[in-house]
């Protein structure tokens, strides 16, 4: 869960860079967060094929492809690539949390009495 909060924290800070700034100043904040991305994004792939979950897979999968589309798109278009970083972040979370309940797993509080 912790690889996924950086993958979510990087794509929201390289989202808010994309909108925030104007184009010469935002690669000061995506091009180091499209490397977070990738770097991380490669252990995402290694912590979710081992212990086989296919829809988180697939989304690391297509983060790390995210990070190097972010990593060398120019102008409005790093936009929906951040985006894209944050929404499937967001869905390999979510199967996670939706697999976990349905065993009856880690994801589930328990409050001690």
């Amino acid at each position: 869960m912790i690889i996924r909060g950086i993958l979510l924290l990087a794509g929201l800070v390289a989202l808010a860079g994309s909108v925030a700034l104007e184009r010469p100043e935002r690669f000061a904040i995506t091009a180091p967060c499209a490397l977070v991305v990738i770097v991380v994004g490669a252990g995402a792939i290694a912590a979710d094929a081992v212990p086989l979950r296919r829809i988180p897979l697939a989304c690391s999968l297509a983060t790390l492809a995210l990070g190097a589309a972010l990593l060398i798109s120019r102008g409005e278009t790093q936009i929906p690539v951040a985006a894209a970083i944050v929404a499937c972040q967001l869905a390999a979370a979510a199967a996670k949390w939706h697999a976990d309940q349905n065993r009856g797993g880690a994801s589930r509080i328990v409050w001690p009495r």
